[in-house]
């Protein structure tokens, strides 16, 4: 063979061997593949935590990573679907973080499936301890001798808490006395939002009125969704954006929405309003009694919205919660204030930033001097003490006060003699029906009560992030 034959022949099957080589790593036939990061590497799988002010500059040294303030995000690039990831991350906990979760974006409103990785809470219980099949029953007393036996025979439930298990909700309320009159919610609300409601016979009825902010110029959609507690959908209603007026950034009216449902089986219902920021719900009516936000509230501010919408504009808005610890935060200087919780003051005096304090009330009431303040906490929150009731049991949050429980049910496995300072921990993710937007998925640290810029000494310190992923092999997307 002529030499400039061999050369051509060893050239192209170089090619040929990147070629493969790439295809290999776009295409992984096998279905798996293992990626694995420090936080000095510069990984094109495997990106690095943001946003950037609330992690620290990595030390060259040791290669680690503080977070200082939560939550933090990473994306995971793959040129291919997975089923399934097992990540498994090394790191060191400051001391004073009580809950750390990790999760995956499960959907495109930026919703999460959290895992724990670690509860000091937990960990710290010196009580009985029963685990079967992945599932840990803690008893203060022991009574249960398995947890089939406490499941099927349960305690009362403010005796129970409980952390990454969902134990059947309440089905219905004994002796329920509905409300001769309506109820009416004329405090603004921004935002998405979700509530649960009481049916106790096949006839419901809500209206909603809302105004559109007009900041972005974004279609500003509104879907109303209906779910049973098994989380089916019973009813959808929608108003597309055809307004336009975004280019004015004034406040108009954006129309509304009645409900009218005459087939429904007693019992709760879970009510979701889907729609972007420059939507406020200017006002609700419902001829149910039970209006329980979940987890979550923006106050919107009364005085963007045009006069006749406008709810009780000046001094005096009181919400009820039944959460362990709450937390305020505002992008607005001029809903700086002192909230009252119960008895003590949650001092908002900073915008961009959360401010939170415990709430150990079975029935806690929050006290605001002004709107535009944005009210969070693992638990429910009404207008009214009649308003509120939850048909779920109590969650564990990060500053829980458990004089009132008895038991705690979860999935999370209790670490109370882990050697050393720094812990390993895998966690398996289902990433089936996971959000993936441009060929990413998108994980989240989430660390509560962990602020950046509150000069206080408490970080989460990342050493290692290794992910193993898995999914359909190339011949078996063939044959399929």
């Amino acid at each position: 063979m002529p030499a400039v034959l061999k050369i051509r022949f060893v050239l192209y099957s170089i090619l040929l061997l990147i070629i493969l080589v790439l295809l290999n790593k776009a295409i992984l036939p096998f279905g798996k593949i293992t990626y694995k990061v420090t936080p000095c590497d510069n990984s094109f799988f495997i990106q690095k935590l943001h946003p950037k002010d609330r992690v620290s500059v990595v030390d060259k040294k040791t290669c680690t990573q503080r977070v200082s303030g939560e939550p933090v995000y990473f994306n995971l690039n793959t040129q291919r679907t997975f089923n399934e990831a097992d990540a498994t991350i090394t790191y060191r906990n400051s001391g004073q973080n009580n809950v750390i979760e990790m999760g995956v974006q499960a959907d495109a409103r930026k919703n999460y499936r959290l895992q724990p990785l670690e509860n000091k809470i937990i960990d710290s219980l010196n009580w009985d301890k029963i685990s079967e099949n992945g599932v840990t029953l803690l008893q203060k007393n022991k009574i249960y001798n398995s947890v089939d036996a406490f499941l099927n025979n349960l305690p009362p439930k403010s005796e129970i808490a409980t952390y990454h298990y969902d134990l059947p909700t309440q089905a219905t309320i004994p002796n329920y006395q509905p409300n001769n009159q309506p109820v009416i919610i004329k405090q603004p609300l921004r935002g998405s939002y979700q509530f649960y409601t009481y049916v106790d016979g096949p006839t419901a009825e809500f209206e909603f009125l809302f105004s559109d902010l007009n900041n972005n110029k974004d279609a500003d959609n509104v879907a109303l969704t209906l779910y049973d507690m098994r989380n089916n959908p019973v009813t959808v209603r929608n108003i597309v954006d055809e307004r336009g007026g975004e280019e004015m950034r004034q406040a108009q009216d954006a129309g509304g929405l009645h409900l009218e449902l005459t087939t429904l089986a007693p019992g709760f219902y879970k009510m979701e309003m889907a729609a972007t920021d420059d939507i406020v719900t200017t006002q609700i009516l419902s001829s149910q009694k039970i209006l329980s936000f979940i987890n979550r509230l923006w106050l919107a501010d009364s005085s963007q919205l045009p006069p006749l919408t406008k709810g009780r504009v000046g001094v005096g808005y009181t919400l009820y919660t039944d959460a362990g610890e709450i937390t305020a935060s505002t992008l607005n200087p001029a809903a700086l204030q002192k909230i009252l919780i119960n008895h003590d003051v949650l001092n908002l005096d900073e915008t961009y930033r959360q401010f939170s304090v415990p709430a150990n009330e079975p029935l806690n009431t929050i006290q605001f001097a002004h709107d535009d303040v944005i009210i969070s906490g693992a638990g429910i929150f009404s207008f009214s003490p009649e308003s509120l009731y939850n048909p779920n049991y109590r969650k564990i949050s990060k500053n829980q006060n458990l004089d009132s429980i008895n038991y705690i049910i979860t999935t999370y496995q209790p670490q109370p003699n882990a050697a050393g300072e720094w812990r390993t921990k895998t966690l398996h993710f289902d990433l089936k029906n996971a959000f993936r937007y441009k060929h990413n998925y998108n994980f989240i640290l989430s660390v509560p009560g962990l602020i950046a810029g509150d000069h206080v000494d408490d970080y989460v310190e990342i050493k290692n992030i290794k992910i193993n992923l898995q999914g359909r092999s190339l011949w078996e997307k063939v044959f399929n």
